[in-house]
């Protein structure tokens, strides 16, 4: 691990908080074909977002690892460029992340993206959805591109990336829902960059 450190670091993989230790999942993980669990919470810019309250739309629910993690940037950045289709298909996009309210802002500083950012730096969603953390999904990520998405999602920034404030073996999940907030599609990564294709 002390060789892998410095080169995950560097494309953003490496949380910087070493106090941050591994949230323990205590739920069963969401499971296809059933209600998606609801919550009511506000976005990083203090809109009130409840979950059922998105009846009506499908909606792509994703749990990224920070807002300083150059792969989840790279991931937004996909997002953002499918955003037109998306609307069209009457899918909105919600993203939550271990980051606090004032680490989101600053990465969302000067951008216009047309989806909803929660912080969750309790973490009561990621416990809520059974979001795990890996140490063996996140070694994993090596041999599966991660050190080439880090630095494409990297590329991609204008400006400097915020700091590290979460979990640095945190998996990423996406569940797609439909109109009446059932889950069709329930996708717990299997190493970091590991989403649902769009």
């Amino acid at each position: 691990m002390r060789l892998v450190a410095p080169l995950l670091a560097g494309v953003g993989l490496l949380a910087c908080d070493a106090a941050a230790q591994p949230h323990p999942t205590t739920l069963m993980k969401v499971a296809e074909r059933t209600a998606a669990p609801d919550f009511s919470t506000t976005d990083v810019f203090g809109k009130p977002v409840r979950l059922s309250g998105l009846r009506g739309q499908r909606v792509l629910l994703s749990f990224m690892r920070n807002a300083g993690c150059a792969v989840c940037n790279l991931r937004v950045h996909e997002l953002r460029q499918k955003a037109d289709s998306l609307r069209a298909a009457n899918t909105a996009v919600v993203l939550v992340y271990e980051s606090d309210t004032a680490t989101m802002r600053e990465y969302l500083a000067d951008e216009q993206i047309p989806f909803t950012f929660i912080a969750d730096p309790e973490q009561t969603l990621f416990g809520q959805y059974a979001v795990e953390t890996s140490v063996g999904k996140f070694l994993r990520s090596m041999a599966n591109g991660v050190m080439a998405k880090g630095k494409a999602g990297s590329a991609l920034t204008h400006k400097p990336m915020p700091r590290q404030d979460g979990n640095m073996t945190r998996i990423g999940a996406d569940f797609l829902l439909d109109e009446n907030g059932i889950v069709e599609r329930a996708h717990y990564g299997r190493f970091v960059g590991d989403h649902l294709p769009l």
